[in-house]
């Protein structure tokens, strides 16, 4: 699966993904520690989807556009009235030409004394990550597994974004091997992991490796966004967020963007659910 981030810039994925950022965000907000956020799969830092490289998947007129087109649920609402002051700044008044990414949205939403950092390891998002987010965070090309790791001694609270571009074989067990470091070295630590969703073999597999490595399993949610039965493993169906470690209260807003996203994109047969391992 090619999942460099420009490739799916506003679909129902990173609607899902983003909705759920801004909303841990904000919960975490009046936490009197200062803030590491550690973006393992940073990508390019926000997507102009006039570019034909990114543009040719169409994923944004599906996603984000059409989202903008209607009435807005209102677990969505942050997010939509976010996109759209980026580009009411942006110079585009009555259209969506520009979609922030992780990087961006969450340097516009913590605090002067909070950090980000975001890795990512392809040159080309790599210039133009650290073009879009320095000074205000840091970009480093380096591996961000190794990296989420190392942060560990921070003496800061941590919070962790995982979304693997899984263009490698061994992705699934890099976010098992490195949740299971994480949270034996930083109990406390945040975690917020995005990962498609194909087919219930590789998902139940990942979520084995997950009970096997670490026991006992922190606070979690796992949010299954189905747009459709999962019957073709040759299609992305879905996606999950699991959260480790969530704010209190994230649950009841997690399943509530879960149900808009399906309710919106979602097909007959499409389902939301929410649950703990």
């Amino acid at each position: 699966m090619n999942y460099r981030h420009g490739f799916h810039a506003g679909n129902f994925a990173d609607l899902a993904k983003h909705a759920a950022v801004l909303t841990w965000l904000r919960l975490i907000r009046e936490a009197t520690e200062p803030l590491l956020v550690v973006d393992t799969h940073a990508g390019a830092g926000y997507y102009d989807l006039s570019n034909p490289d990114f543009a040719r998947s169409r994923e944004a007129e599906a996603g984000i556009k059409y989202l903008m087109s209607q009435a807005v649920p209102e677990s969505l609402q942050p997010l939509a009235g976010y996109v759209r002051a980026k580009n009411a700044k942006a110079g585009f008044r009555d259209r969506v030409g520009i979609y922030p990414g992780s990087p961006v949205l969450v340097l516009d939403h913590i605090r002067t004394d909070d950090q980000y950092v975001g890795c990512e390891l392809r040159e080309d998002d790599f210039g133009f990550l650290r073009e879009r987010i320095e000074p205000r965070g840091k970009a480093v090309k380096e591996d961000g597994y190794q990296v989420a790791l190392d942060s560990t001694g921070s003496a800061r609270s941590l919070f962790y974004l995982i979304d693997p571009p899984f263009e490698r074989g061994d992705d699934y067990d890099n976010l098992t091997s490195t949740l299971a470091g994480i949270i034996s070295r930083r109990s406390d630590a945040r975690v917020l992991i995005w990962l498609p969703l194909k087919d219930l073999e590789t998902f139940d597999a990942w979520l084995r490796s997950l009970e096997r490595e670490i026991d006992p399993m922190p606070d979690n949610l796992i949010a299954e966004l189905r747009l459709r039965p999962l019957w073709n493993p040759m299609k992305m169906n879905g996606c999950v967020l699991m959260a480790v470690n969530p704010p209190e209260n994230f649950a009841a807003h997690l399943r509530s963007i879960a149900e808009d996203v399906v309710r919106v994109f979602g097909e007959d047969g499409g389902q939301a659910r929410l649950w703990s391992l």
